[in-house]
């Protein structure tokens, strides 16, 4: 049952598996991005994500209610590269990463924010005809992040998902997810830039993915390396330039443009 909607006033905001500040943080909300309150426990509100429809917990302090009309509303523009901040009362700021929601925007100005804050930064509006190399290169040194999806920490998926995102093209969160998508390319000496290497475990699981600058080069967050890094590629799979040693085994390869 749909409890109440709700948008994100944080510039990222932990998605938890459990209603406590010690669980582990499986995803991330960005600034400006909507989710659907499902239940709630005290502080904590268990929400299902409008992008992604991922689920998880988050809590109250992180987001704005707003209405069912409201929630409705598709931004027109996300942050884009470049140095994007959130003008606070008192002459302080914070910086937003690229792909949060210039939701509810008007002359700068969020109608749903408590305080009176002003956006300075770049207005993208999502299409296909974005560079994905120049969006997917800013991430590159981003340290790595279980569950994130911004500048100040990401992990493989939440990298995928969020260049893609400024595609206004709609990823699953989860790696192996992801993969179930996109058409497949049979032969990584045909992949382009942009497509996506998904690689495998011993047991056959999806474990990561990254973003293919050309047949022979990759751009990936790793835990491995510590954060986002370009490597070399084969058809055996992923070359660590840091660790000077083979660290993912190639499984598939697909392609959303």
């Amino acid at each position: 049952m749909i409890f109440s909607y709700v948008v994100c006033s944080s510039p990222a905001a932990a998605v938890r598996t459990e209603p406590s500040q010690k669980a582990e943080m499986s995803s991330q909300l960005l600034f400006g991005e909507r989710a659907i309150v499902l239940k709630q426990e005290g502080e904590w509100l268990y929400i299902e994500c409008h992008w992604d429809h991922y689920e998880g917990w988050v809590h109250q302090g992180h987001v704005a209610f707003i209405n069912h009309k409201q929630y409705k509303k598709e931004p027109k523009r996300v942050c884009g590269i470049g140095t994007n901040r959130l003008m606070l009362p008192q002459g302080t700021q914070t910086i937003l990463s690229p792909g949060s929601d210039l939701f509810g925007m008007k002359s700068n100005q969020f109608y749903w924010y408590t305080d009176n804050v002003r956006y300075k930064g770049s207005k993208v509006i999502p299409a296909h005809s974005n560079s994905l190399l120049k969006n997917s290169l800013a991430y590159l040194g981003t340290p790595y992040l279980w569950g994130g999806r911004s500048l100040l920490g990401i992990d493989c998926s939440g990298l995928t998902q969020i260049v893609y995102k400024q595609q206004n093209i709609k990823l699953p969160r989860n790696a192996a997810e992801q993969a179930t998508t996109g058409e497949t390319v049979g032969f990584l000496q045909e992949a382009i830039c942009g497509d996506l290497a998904f690689f495998d475990d011993e047991e056959g699981n999806i474990i990561h993915v990254g973003i293919l600058l050309d047949s022979q080069q990759i751009l990936h967050a790793s835990q491995k390396s510590g954060g986002v890094v370009i490597d070399a590629i084969d058809h055996g799979g992923i070359i660590s330039k840091k660790l000077k040693k083979r660290t993912g085994k190639l499984r598939i390869v697909k392609r959303y443009l």
